[in-house]
């Protein structure tokens, strides 16, 4: 963008506010947030807000040092800047790695040695701003309520609360909104305690740095960081901020976070010559949320802030909306028509009532009673405590939910991306085996008497703990150093070697770490009145320092076949996903420069990131669930489709793909690529999301698990985002719907099952309620058709959908889960939650029981005439004749486990309807009179026949509502 930017002052009338109209930012939202963030770190700006909707961009700055012609010059700065690659303060971060180290310190006004001085520290952060990325805020009680009062039914019955204040019906309008208020609360309850534990979960240290300033070295907190500050970087220290490497000593850090690398990345200081490579290529570049493992270094901070790599992923983050779940919908379009069918029928009452003369407000009053029986009151309550019963069951077994509808979700999962490393592997190194002289040593604990009798083992696994950094704690635990060199330390120690008790026989003389172009490390310890060599590194690094392999204790020459056949051995065990290094050793009278040639070739020695237990299993009963399983991460392509393999998730011909390329690929190729492709391999975050996107393009339900800063986009895009929650990131916690708080990937299986069953009762709750509901609408019309009077008022109504339908609806939707749940493929979530199969039943069913009260009411009718009597027995057979109906929509032919609860239900409600005839206020209240002996058998009898008629004929109901039919 080198055009002048078009801004339009809309609003200066305010002091120190200034609403601006910039075209350039209309519809471009990553525009505009870069905009606003630059902005936002000008001197004098106390917030700024974009719409890149409208184009808008509201300041509110300090008036006694700004006027609304600085903010409009400020605007338009940095419009043109962020549209010509720069933030208007640096250059682009992209082009940091392709400068030299000294370009980079000239151009950020530092010095490697000095640093930035506190003066001119302190003037950066003024205008650049903080080092923190903003924290996301929990959902607000306003938030949380609103999402459980704009639905459609529950604005219907709010609609028939105020008519029936308006018609004088204050009873009935306080009992209607003591329902609306008890379905948001039981929401609420649920959804603010699960935001609680997830603000719990947060971090609560203050990050430190190391720098130079002045000359001199000091700690201060990594918020106060600005670019130009020389970081200082050792061991197990958090990188703060993204910098360029500008000095390194053996230094290697932990990007598995925000790469999805699972192996350390060795970083130098040299400039590279390719200005686009993927992030995990840039190894002259640290970035916040990473961690130095091995070695020192010293780098000059880039980036802070929103500016950092880890900054925009958060920006991209929240650009990304979560997609409403396909509970959600359902109930969404359920309720549309819901609210048709009730207008409608309201309309056809009034019609009619008019026609015949009726009185308005009677009229008016026979509406709201038809309102009233048309919506499922129960139905809110019912959804709402079925996931919320869900998400505590998962809560016992270590996984929250922070979305209820997630829960259901669930179970419509048809694709799992999962991210490799920290979700299916447990994220650290241990030693697989060891390959000494020719052969082959598993690890494990036989490998202490295979040590005692080969002399090859013995002294590789004494050059593994002499050429190491790494502590281990007195238990065992990880202490201090990489995950590589403390796994060494571990297998040697299950060998039963004291590396403690070796490295005093051989004291430390001098070390030499990893180099920029030499990718091993060696160490020089006294031995014997000689000095030891002991090396370890990339194989084909260290065989060109050996000229002798040891074999059977004793070295003999290395020949150039023998070589090929060790370098043929380390890309076999490679191939495998196995990280490989090469264990040398040597002897030599004293340090020169060529102490580290002519040495002894040992062996190799095979690490890997081991999976975690019950994974495999895990991903076989999703497999069979018919659920797809999609690996997706930032490792290499070969320890990527190792993995795979090893999981066995899928038998024949397996598909890897480089994501390097996925850039290249247009989205409507890379919707079709996502059909077929098993392994995408070294993806960057934003590789991740447009992967995920694209499934869902083919109508797949996404699931995405992940624990690193990369996982973020993804996760909120997802369908279903599960991320870790003990070794996971706070920002893959944020985002995420689904937490699994002991990391267990199994934890996801009994999800899905627990969706699935969810969805299933939801379904047989659901067509129960319908059935109820249309009941009463049919009796309602029926009788105003038929010209006799209302059988029930707007009252008795809801007093028949809170006590015969939300009780028997929630010991439904409380029915143990199906045997074959696991069994059957995914429902398609395109598919309506009532197929016309299932209508169909509704409406036999609905009329059923209506036919049967209409009976029952005509039978009052011509006994007692018009009156309290006859209403009662309408009332009465209804509300049990509904009670029992909800025994054929129990579970067949399966565990009984849930039947009492169902039969139990019933049987109070039944009792329940009787307390209220025998109670005179609540009888009172409902307009009731009491019943004599030959009523209740005519009750009686007009409500066993629609159950008895429903048990012979259509027995095999539940089949259906199992398959979602």
């Amino acid at each position: 963008m080198t055009a002048r930017p078009s801004i339009l002052a809309v609003s200066v009338g305010v002091r120190g506010r200034v609403r601006l109209r910039v075209d350039e930012l209309r519809g471009r939202r990553t525009l505009a947030s870069r905009v606003q963030e630059c902005l936002s770190g000008d001197e004098g700006i106390r917030d700024v807000r974009t719409n890149p909707v409208t184009g808008s961009v509201l300041v509110l700055f300090d008036p006694s040092r700004l006027d609304a012609r600085r903010i409009i010059a400020a605007v338009r700065r940095h419009t043109r800047a962020v549209g010509n690659g720069h933030d208007g303060h640096h250059e682009v971060l992209a082009t940091w790695h392709t400068l030299p180290a000294l370009d980079v310190t000239e151009r950020l006004s530092t010095s490697p040695q000095r640093g930035l001085s506190t003066v001119e520290a302190a003037q950066r952060l003024t205008r650049l701003g903080a080092n923190q990325l903003p924290m996301p805020q929990p959902k607000s009680s306003l938030e949380i309520l609103a999402g459980h009062l704009t639905s459609l039914p529950v604005l219907l019955l709010g609609g028939a609360t105020v008519l029936s204040l308006a018609s004088g019906a204050v009873i009935d309008a306080v009992v209607i909104l003591a329902v609306v208020i008890a379905n948001a609360t039981v929401g609420y309850v649920t959804e603010r305690r699960v935001e609680r534990i997830m603000m719990s979960l947060q971090s609560a240290g203050i990050p430190q740095a190391l720098v130079r300033r002045d000359g001199e070295e000091m700690v201060i907190p990594a918020a106060a960081l600005v670019p130009g500050d020389v970081l200082v970087l050792k061991v197990g220290h958090d990188v703060p901020a993204d910098a360029r490497v500008i000095d390194v000593a053996g230094l290697a850090v932990d990007e598995a976070a925000l790469t999805g690398e699972s192996v350390p990345v060795a970083k130098v200081a040299a400039a590279l010559a390719s200005s686009n490579g993927a992030l995990a290529d840039r190894v002259n570049m640290l970035y916040a949320g990473t961690i130095v493992t091995e070695g020192t270094g010293t780098a000059v901070v880039t980036a802070t802030g929103r500016r950092t790599e880890l900054g925009r992923i958060r920006a991209l983050v929240a650009e990304t909306a979560t997609p409403s779940t396909p509970l959600e919908r359902q109930l969404d379009r359920v309720g549309r028509r819901l609210v048709g069918v009730s207008l409608g029928a309201c309309a056809a009452v009034l019609g009619l009532g008019l026609l015949r003369g009726v009185p308005l407000l009677e009229m008016a009053r026979s509406a709201i009673s038809l309102a009233v029986a048309a919506v499922p009151e129960g139905l809110p309550a019912v959804a709402t405590t079925t996931l919320a019963l869900g998400t505590e069951r998962m809560a016992r077994r270590g996984t929250l939910v922070r979305r209820l509808a997630a829960v259901e979700s669930l179970g419509a999962i048809t694709v799992i991306c999962a991210d490799k490393t920290g979700t299916l592997t447990e994220n650290r190194m241990t030693v697989d085996s060891w390959c000494v002289a020719g052969r082959e040593y598993g690890q494990g604990p036989e490998l202490a008497a295979e040590r005692e009798v080969d002399a090859g083992l013995a002294r590789a696994l004494q050059i593994a703990v002499l050429c190491n950094e790494a502590t281990l704690g007195d238990d065992g635990a990880e202490g201090r150093g990489s995950s590589t060199e403390s796994a060494l330390l571990s297998a040697a120690r299950l060998a039963g070697l004291d590396y403690r008790d070796e490295r005093r026989r051989h004291p430390l003389r001098d070390i030499r770490r990893r180099g920029e172009r030499d990718n091993w490390m060696a160490t020089v310890h006294d031995e014997d009145g000689r000095l030891l060599i002991a090396m370890k590194g990339a194989p084909e690094q260290v065989i060109v320092r050996c000229d002798r392999r040891l074999q059977q204790g004793v070295p003999e020459p290395l020949t150039a076949e023998t070589r090929r056949t060790l370098l043929e051995l380390n890309d076999q065990i490679a191939a495998r996903g196995l990280r490989v290094l090469a264990l040398a050793v040597g002897e030599v009278a004293a340090l020169d420069e060529g102490c580290y040639d002519g040495l002894v070739w040992l062996g190799l020695v095979a690490l890997t990131d081991p999976i975690r237990p019950g994974v495999a299993d895990a991903i076989r009963a999703c497999r069979g669930a018919g659920i797809r399983t999609v690996l997706i991460t930032g490792d290499h392509a070969r320890t990527a489709a190792a993995i795979y393999r090893e999981l066995d998730l899928r038998g024949g011909p397996l598909h890897v793909f480089d994501g390097a390329h996925v850039g290249e690929v247009g989205p409507e190729r890379l919707q079709k690529l996502v059909r077929d492709v098993d392994v995408f391999a070294r993806v960057s975050p934003a590789d991740k999301y447009h992967i995920v996107r694209a499934l869902q393009a083919n109508g797949e339900v996404v699931a995405m698990t992940g624990d690193g800063i990369n996982d973020a986009a993804a996760l909120r895009a997802a369908d279903i985002g599960v991320a870790m929650g003990v070794r996971g990131t706070d920002v893959a916690r944020d985002v995420a719907d689904v937490v699994l708080l002991t990391d267990d990937f199994a934890g996801v299986v009994a999800a899905v099952e627990q969706g699935r069953t969810i969805h299933t009762n939801i379904g047989k709750s659901l067509r129960f309620l319908l059935a109820t509901n249309f009941s009463e609408i049919i009796v309602t019309l029926g009788a105003l058709a038929g010209g006799v009077p209302r059988p029930m008022s707007a009252i008795q109504f809801l007093w028949i959908n809170l006590l015969s339908d939300v009780a028997p609806a929630l010991a439904l939707a409380m029915e143990p889960a199906e045997a074959d749940t696991m069994a059957r493929p995914p429902r398609d979530p395109a598919a309506p939650m009532l197929s016309r199969s299932a209508l169909g039943q509704i409406a036999r069913d609905a009329g059923l029981l209506a036919a049967s009260t209409l009976g029952v009411h005509g039978i009052g009718l011509a006994r007692y005439g018009a009156g309290p009597r006859a209403t009662t027995l309408a009332f009465s057979t209804l509300t049990v004749a509904q009670l029992l109906h909800a025994l054929d929509y129990r579970s067949r032919g399966t565990a009984t486990s849930g039947r009492p609860v169902l039969l139990g239900v019933v049987g109070s409600t039944i009792a329940a309807q009787v307390l209220a005839m025998a109670f005179p206020p609540l009888r009172r209240l409902l307009g009731l009179v009491p019943l004599a002996s030959s009523d209740w058998a005519v009750v009686a009898g007009g409500a066993i026949v629609p159950f008895l008629i429903n048990e012979l004929a259509h027995g095999g109901i539940m089949k259906e509502t199992r398959h979602g039919t």
